[in-house]
């Protein structure tokens, strides 16, 4: 379930900040860099917000299904939806998301309606390091 929320809020927060319209498959294609930061980003949040653990593979499969699945599906930000898909306190507390997420409702117009916080939300701040951990703890 939270893959695939990671893949609605992610993709087309990143597909809608472009100049020219874009599909799911082209923000897997050529900007695969933004939202894998952003997803793993997430992913340690929900670690310490939620004690979750995305399974492993996780950012294969969210490409996966935007490649062949998204050639079709134009990324789309609409303000009826933002408290069901974007708004969750989970990627508001990715700085990267809340960036991208300011920068469509100021400069691009989008979610007029919507009310964005102006800072994450620190009661569900998550206390897990940065960076991805191995096995025997080094960074």
């Amino acid at each position: 379930m939270w893959e695939r929320n990671a893949y609605d809020a992610i993709f087309h927060l990143l597909g809608v900040v472009r100049e020219d319209k874009t599909t799911l498959s082209d923000v897997a294609n050529y900007y695969n860099e933004e939202a894998s930061d952003i997803v793993w980003e997430v992913s340690s949040h929900l670690r310490g917000w939620k004690a979750l653990t995305l399974m492993y593979g996780f950012e294969e499969r969210l490409f996966g299904i935007a490649e062949s699945a998204g050639a079709d599906q134009t990324s789309t930000l609409l303000d009826e939806m933002f408290p069901f898909i974007w708004g969750q306190s989970v990627f508001l507390q990715s700085e990267t998301f809340a960036e991208y997420l300011q920068y469509a409702q100021e400069e691009k117009g989008f979610l007029p309606t919507v009310d964005l916080p102006k800072k994450s939300l620190d009661e569900f701040k998550s206390n897990m390091r940065k960076g991805n951990l191995r096995a025997d703890g080094v960074i």
